[in-house]
């Protein structure tokens, strides 16, 4: 077989670039260090949150209704008035109710003479036994003929049962109501019950004082913080979802009953070490990051295999694999390899530049 002079050229010049990288590969030549960007690990407060629908609810509710069929003389409040517990807001006609107690009274103040009369009697033997204890039995009889015409009155007095806000005046004065008759309502908002429902697989990862925020749509950018108070102890059968309830503080009343509000539990609160997600580099299915070490002539990379907890938008959980304040590669880790001399630059120089 002949060769021909016209690929002579081409030879020479492919055995002139082997030799040529043979000699770099072998010294001939220092790479330059590869700039990255760093971020240190650092140490803070996470936990595993847990997001919800919740329901708003009063901390107390109730409706104020009148225990008899009568008419409305007094009405004593306005609708949305505050109130306190014990207060007056309506009255029903009683007029006959305290004639009979004024009458009740009377005869009560005459029984109880003709039983001191006959006391004092009996200590000279002018009376029997059995006259004296007739006279103390009308005195208890009158005594409990009084106190049930109180209640009866009473029953004609409607008042605040706790303290709070009252709804919407549903009656005037002359109208005929009867138990079935809603006069208005009365809740407590001071506080809320916030009720929302969270699947079965996270039945373990709540419990009782555990922290919660909140946030609503009416108030966007506002957290309202509570705490866990129950877990019911049962999970419906068709949700697979059970029902928590927390304790919400609304001192300023912004939150309504009603309203629907996002919920995150603040669940297994913790201090733990935390990197970049941009530092992570898998290896062999497993993850790793590049350690930046100090030396005399400047830094060198080293791979490290991590073992990851919890993911958070934009970082990461480390359980083991590094300690605080070591310095990862955030930037760069597509052009490094392990013992790579680099250029360290941190997030905050390269935001400077």
């Amino acid at each position: 077989m002949k060769t021909t002079g016209v690929l002579s050229p081409v030879l020479a010049l492919f055995f002139t670039s082997v030799i040529a990288t043979s000699a770099l590969a072998q010294g001939g030549g220092e790479s330059k260090p590869v700039p990255v960007r760093t971020a240190a690990v650092e140490q803070e407060q996470i936990s595993n949150p847990i997001e919800a629908l919740g329901t708003a609810n009063a901390w107390e509710f109730v409706s104020l209704r009148a225990a008899v069929t009568e008419h409305i003389s007094r009405i004593a409040f306005e609708s949305g008035q505050q109130v306190k517990a014990g207060d007056v807001l309506v009255e029903l006609s009683h007029a006959e109710e305290l004639a009979e107690l004024a009458g009740a009274r009377a005869t009560l103040q005459r029984h109880q003479r003709d039983a001191q009369r006959l006391r004092g009697l009996a200590g000279k033997n002018l009376v029997t036994r059995e006259q004296l204890e007739t006279a103390d039995t009308q005195v208890a009889e009158t005594r409990a003929l009084i106190d049930g015409l109180q209640a009866r009155i009473d029953d004609r007095i409607i008042r605040a049962p706790f303290s709070g806000q009252l709804g919407l005046r549903n009656i005037s004065l002359g109208s005929l109501v009867t138990p079935t008759t809603e006069i208005t309502t009365l809740q407590d908002i001071a506080r809320l019950k916030l009720d929302f429902t969270v699947p079965e697989r996270q039945l373990s990862a709540i419990d009782g004082g555990m922290a919660i925020e909140a946030v609503s749509q009416a108030h966007p950018g506002q957290v309202f913080n509570g705490e866990v108070m129950i877990v019911e102890a049962r999970v419906d059968p068709q949700t697979r979802a059970f029902t928590a309830r927390a304790r919400i503080d609304n001192p300023d009343g912004r939150l309504k009953p009603g309203m629907l509000l996002r919920v995150r539990i603040i669940s297994d609160p913790r201090d733990a070490l935390t990197i970049p997600e941009a530092a992570l580099v898998p290896l062999a299915g497993d993850q790793s990051v590049f350690v930046v070490e100090q030396t005399q002539g400047g830094h060198v990379v080293r791979q490290r295999e991590v073992q990851l907890g919890h993911r958070y938008p934009g970082k990461v959980e480390v359980l083991a694999g590094l300690s605080r304040g070591e310095q990862v590669v955030t930037r760069g880790t597509l052009h490094i390899r392990d013992g790579q001399a680099v250029e360290v630059q941190t997030e905050s120089e390269a935001g400077a530049q």
